[in-house]
């Protein structure tokens, strides 16, 4: 039992439950459960925690069992008698938080329950049931996904609040406050963030810690706001946080009725800590946030310089489980500057971020690295961050991280396969699955949207060979499904082992010497033709050498769909607003040149929504695929100054696909993706961004 729960029940040890104002009491049959729900206008303990009072009558004698279960608070049940003297009392016996009395009857008489919060301000649903004897134990009793509670407040109100020790602190040493927030179905409310002492990080939760939507910039500024419409009436949980770690000060909390406009990310020019990791929540997907443990002036860089670095185990992680490492960059004002991050031992991605600069980038560098050119209009400091792609696995080793002072353009399709890194610097291996194949076998497979994704958007399977040392075997790939590309590396393999064509028709070939046992890992991949193209294919390896053919190759057509569909795609709710970014990362549609990133979406017959996809970066454009749908629905500029709005009437319920694209080629950006009901009219202004 926490402490601040310890403190109730001695105060109730000693005292009677009830409270200067009496409340209405309710009948409980043993038996027969009940449903209730806290709300606001409920009377309080002396600890500001709300509770509903029942009654039931016992036998002397009689063993009792009450139950106090919530999805919405963390519950705490009490036993007293007919004029309120506590008797027994329990906060998470009934297991997730959920709390559970048994207590033996000493007399014949009428007993009150107490359906309480374990936190002040606690407000939600509970049922309620009493049984004679006893219950099973739960095999868990733990409680997670609450906690602590600074107050409450309400739409319209505006309260002061101060983040440091005396409060709460998560693992990862951001300082937060949770604050309760009832809230009407259907209501349209602004959550704003405001501080000079700290780097204001805004989440909304429901119940258990189940996410909602987070922000950090989108107040103007480094303040956070979150405009978001309720989907029912229960209440909602605002955790007040910091953006970095150790940020100690006060703050202004403040709810506002209706719509507010959310600034974009990238003008925050906050002076502390570089920025922490956010607290692992519930169900959804946030938005990815950089993690770096050390102060930016820790690593430093000025124009003109190439320095030498090593990202390693010791940096931090990202949430996507790539490690990062920060460097801060001072510019001359309005000067152009490139930044360029090369490795021959991990797949590099370079982030920059500052005034008037936010972007991201994966191969746009000489060969595989990655480069960012922009105009600097401000002194800075500027954060510049070392990454990975995030296959391989959490890549380590040395880079090369330069700032030139000039304009460089972009060198697209440089990266070849040859020069994939193997993720050297101490790669974590990957596994086969359990794959293996030895010589003289012929295997069948399949390459699906649940394989590993490499870099390039292609997905890959790898299986396991083991050789006899100092022997040749070649091994060929070859599929009707798509262009087959394979790969090979292993022990006394040192160069980059590659083929496409070599073997019979499109099939693909390496043959050669192997000079140890092994074990080998044989790569099953696709060319980039066609994106992320999966099916069938026949995997053999033989005995001996055998030379590479120069056969006439059709490679399968791939029947590619007009948008590619994900297996683990993020997730947005009706009413939900999300911050999010497309990146290089994200999937490439070869046939337009344009980036796509997908979310899903449940939708219930007849119901009509619309979809708003927003962004400052690019010209947005917005397609909707799923059940009922015969052709994919697309808008582009719909909802005014070039951003996309698509409103539509589920034709019938299930999930559907929300994809998030760009109307210019190799757009990326930051953009706003929002879902609400009924319908918003079309605008008619033309899109004047390029003007």
């Amino acid at each position: 039992m926490r402490a601040s729960c310890s403190l109730l029940v001695l105060a109730l040890a000693s005292l009677p439950v009830a409270p200067p104002v009496v409340a209405a009491q309710v009948p409980l049959i043993a038996g027969r459960p009940a449903s209730g729900r806290l709300v606001p206008s409920d009377p309080m303990f002396p600890d500001s925690t709300h509770y509903k009072m029942y009654a039931f009558t016992g036998n002397r004698g009689d063993t009792v069992t009450a139950d106090l279960s919530s999805d919405d608070f963390d519950t705490n049940l009490i036993i007293a008698d007919a004029n309120g003297n506590r008797l027994a009392s329990d906060d998470d016996s009934g297991g997730k938080c959920n709390a559970r009395v048994k207590y033996r009857l000493p007399d014949a008489a009428n007993y009150r329950l107490y359906a309480n919060s374990s936190y002040r301000s606690e407000l939600g649903s509970f049922r309620l049931t009493l049984v004679k004897g006893t219950r099973p134990a739960p095999t868990d009793t733990s409680c997670s996904g609450f906690g602590r509670v600074a107050g409450m407040i309400q739409v319209g109100q505006s309260v002061l609040g101060a983040l440091n020790d005396s409060g709460g602190k998560f693992t990862d040493s951001i300082y937060f406050a949770r604050w309760i927030l009832p809230v009407q179905a259907n209501q349209t409310f602004t959550i704003d963030m405001t501080s000079n002492d700290l780097d204001p990080f805004l989440r909304l939760e429901r119940g258990h810690r189940d996410l909602i939507v987070e922000n950090d910039d989108g107040g103007g500024g480094c303040n956070s706001r979150i405009v978001y419409t309720s989907t029912d009436d229960r209440p909602l949980r605002i955790i007040a946080m910091t953006a970095s770690k150790n940020q100690q000060g006060t703050y202004t909390l403040r709810v506002t009725d209706g719509e507010s406009p959310t600034s974009p990310k990238g003008n925050c020019r906050f002076s502390g800590a570089a920025v922490a990791s956010r607290p692992a929540g519930g169900g959804g997907q946030p938005t990815a946030t950089p993690v770096s443990t050390q102060a930016m002036s820790d690593r430093t860089i000025a124009p003109g310089q190439r320095l030498s670095g090593r990202l390693t185990t010791d940096d931090s992680l990202w949430v996507d489980t790539t490690y990062i490492q920060t460097w801060t960059l001072t510019a001359v004002p309005n000067s152009r500057y490139t930044v360029d991050l090369s490795s021959d031992e991990f797949d590099p991605y370079l982030m920059v971020d500052g005034p008037g600069v936010n972007d991201g980038d994966l191969h746009s560098g000489q060969g595989c690295a990655a480069r960012v050119a922009a105009r600097f209009p401000e002194a800075g400091p500027y954060r510049i961050r070392v990454n990975t792609t995030t296959h391989p696995l959490r890549q380590t080793g040395r880079f090369t991280l330069a700032v030139i002072k000039d304009s460089l353009g972009k060198v697209e399709g440089d990266c070849s396969p040859s020069q994939r890194p193997a993720g050297g610097g101490g790669p974590v291996a990957v596994s086969s699955g359990g794959r293996t194949i030895a010589s003289g076998q012929t295997m069948t497979g399949q390459l699906t949207a649940n394989d590993e994704l490499f870099p390039d958007t292609t997905y890959l399977q790898r299986w396991s060979f083991t050789a006899a040392p100092g022997r040749a075997y070649t091994i060929d790939l070859a599929s009707d499904d798509f262009e087959p590309y394979l790969m090979l590396e292993g022990p006394g393999i040192t160069e980059f082992q590659g083929n496409m064509h070599g073997g019979p028709g499109c099939a693909a070939r390496i043959s050669r010497v192997f000079p140890q046992a092994g074990p080998y890992m044989i790569k099953v991949n696709t060319t980039t033709a066609v994106t992320r193209a999966t099916g069938t294919f026949r995997l053999t390896v033989t005995a001996g050498q055998q030379d590479k053919m120069e056969d006439a190759c059709t490679p399968p057509s791939g029947a590619q769909e007009p948008l590619v569909r994900e297996s683990a795609m993020q997730a947005i709710t009706i009413g939900q607003t999300i911050q999010g970014r497309l990146t290089r990362q994200d999937v490439f549609r070869d046939r337009d040149s344009t980036y796509a990133q997908m979310w899903s979406l449940h939708g219930t017959g007849g119901q009509v929504v619309t979809i708003d996809l927003e962004s400052d970066d690019f010209d947005s454009y917005l397609f909707v695929m799923g059940p009922g749908i015969d052709r994919s629905l697309q808008d582009n500029d719909s909802g005014g100054n070039c951003h996309a709005r698509l409103t539509m009437t589920f034709p019938q319920t299930g999930d559907y696909e929300v994809i998030v694209n760009t109307d210019g080629k190799y757009a990326t950006g930051a953009y706003t993706l929002s879902v609400t009901t009924g319908s918003k009219p079309k605008s008619l202004a033309r899109c004047r961004r390029d003007q």
